[in-house]
């Protein structure tokens, strides 16, 4: 289970996204260009920086707030950072 490349690059509609506990990758530019996306929440614990495309995160919102997933945010946001989601962005650990 993935999200493809360039999936929801430049979506101008796009405010929240889920990404499932399934999900193993997310393709580069996935979310690239997302300007309104403002929610973003990370359920899966399969993700590693390998398995993250570059620049999918690069252009979201920079008041977006993140919801990681308890046992892995401190990796998650390092790799989030790396993926091009911007420094401001607040981060929440979800149960």
């Amino acid at each position: 289970t993935a999200v493809a490349d360039k999936a929801f690059k430049n979506n101008k509609k796009l405010t929240k996204v889920t990404i499932g506990k399934n999900v193993k990758t997310i393709g580069s530019k996935a979310f690239y260009g997302c300007k309104k996306l403002t929610k973003i929440t990370i359920q899966t614990s399969k993700l590693t920086t390998k398995s993250v495309g570059s620049k999918a995160f690069t252009g979201v919102s920079k008041k977006a707030k993140v919801y990681l997933p308890k046992k892995n945010a401190k990796a998650y946001k390092k790799l989030l950072k790396s993926k091009g989601l911007s420094t401001k962005v607040k981060y929440q650990n979800i149960k």
